[in-house]
């Protein structure tokens, strides 16, 4: 019962972070054409970005657990889909 719990925390976690970091990544993407140091602002993006998942990555690795990695790994993914499916669709252009 409680390893269902936990995998079910994991799995939310893995969401949420797959969520911060590749909206994050889009939301910079986007921001670029107007900031005035885009270098700055990407290279600031990505070293929070990648910090933050990295480092729950890790305190979860460390609890020893290979399977919540997994877990966390699955949401992470499936998150990234997720985006790419909302985000990737063309807007729908209205017909003259």
């Amino acid at each position: 019962m409680s390893l269902s719990i936990y995998s079910l925390l994991y799995f939310i976690i893995g969401l949420g972070l797959g969520l911060f970091y590749f909206g994050g990544l889009w939301l910079t993407i986007k921001n670029m054409n107007q900031a005035r140091s885009p270098i700055v602002l990407t290279l600031g993006s990505y070293i929070l970005r990648i910090a933050a998942v990295f480092l729950v990555f890790i305190y979860i690795a460390r609890q020893g657990d290979w399977g919540n990695i997994l877990i966390l790994l699955v949401g992470f993914i499936i998150a990234r889909i997720f985006l790419s499916r909302i985000i990737g669709k063309p807007k729908k252009e209205p017909k003259q």
